[in-house]
């Protein structure tokens, strides 16, 4: 009897532990041994064992101009992202949910962009801007404009990399406020409409308001896939030209994997976790108020 108690209780957390025990090995053991190594001095080309140096790193990091370059060019590189599809998903949801004879197909070719694997998709933008060949330089030559060499100039590959973003998430952000929208009561736009109350006046007083949650969700999880943005610059650009595309998370793998200095890429790997921790509370704090 004994014996069968102790495995009705026990097979439970024998369950789980395996779970635990994967998401410890995966998570928390990596995490915790990137922060020891953000405490140390460690390159591959050398021969030396890690050689603790405190806060140097640390100090090293504020005092690196390349650091500050490529946050300035994640930082645009979200604002300018969110911003826009924030614009263009909201423009979006509004047109296609009063309009349900199309509702079904628009929706369906919408979400395509999101589907494409980031790699493919990149690839796919990489070959369209293709100075000789692309099809984007054809229609600006067949509009008698002239062509860029898109992603082989600084001024012009920003750019042109967060048109390749807006045009693959936008879709995203149109499904969650599409589903918002979708949800909302509809008594409330009867009585403004039997009120008198116009289209704009509708948005502002009555769809913009109730929809707020789900922008905040919409700008939170886009917010989190920009910053840390790195599949798409990489494939399109590695971070050139002249550095003009490189974000934090393109200087970062630099570093480590070909610079190979193992503590300085940890120390800038949790600047971006510490930077993206601290905006998605404050995320999180305006939902919570909304």
């Amino acid at each position: 009897m004994a014996f069968s108690r102790h495995r009705r209780f026990g097979t439970p957390q024998g369950m789980v532990f395996p779970s635990v025990f994967f998401i410890l090995i995966v998570s928390v053991y990596p995490l915790v041994y990137s922060l020891y190594m953000t405490l140390h001095d460690w390159s591959l080309t050398n021969a030396q064992p890690p050689m603790f140096v405190g806060i140097g790193n640390f100090i090293a990091l504020f005092q690196d101009s390349r650091f500050w370059y490529s946050l300035r060019t994640t930082v645009l590189f979200t604002v300018w992202v969110v911003m826009v599809e924030m614009i263009l998903g909201m423009v979006l949801a509004l047109s296609i949910s009063r309009n349900t004879r199309f509702q079904q197909i628009c929706r369906s070719i919408l979400l395509i962009p999101m589907m494409i694997t980031p790699v493919v998709l990149s690839l796919m933008w990489k070959y369209m801007y293709n100075p000789e060949y692309g099809i984007i330089n054809y229609l600006l030559h067949f509009l008698r404009i002239e062509g860029l060499i898109w992603l082989g100039e600084p001024a012009p590959a920003l750019p042109a990399v967060i048109l390749v973003d807006i045009w693959q998430w936008t879709p995203f952000v149109f499904l969650l406020l599409f589903s918002g929208i979708a949800s909302l009561p509809p008594d409330v736009f009867e009585a403004a409409q039997v009120d008198g109350a116009s289209g704009f006046q509708t948005f502002r007083y009555i769809t913009l308001p109730l929809t707020i949650p789900f922008l905040l969700v919409a700008l939170l999880i886009r917010f989190m896939d920009s910053f840390r943005i790195f599949d798409t610059i990489y494939v399109l650009t590695k971070g050139g030209p002249a550095n003009a595309t490189e974000t934090l998370s393109i200087y970062t793998y630099k570093v480590g994997f070909n610079y190979f200095n193992m503590g300085y890429a940890a120390t800038l790997s949790y600047i971006i976790l510490v930077i993206i921790t601290f905006a998605s509370q404050q995320f999180v704090k305006l939902e919570g108020k909304a």
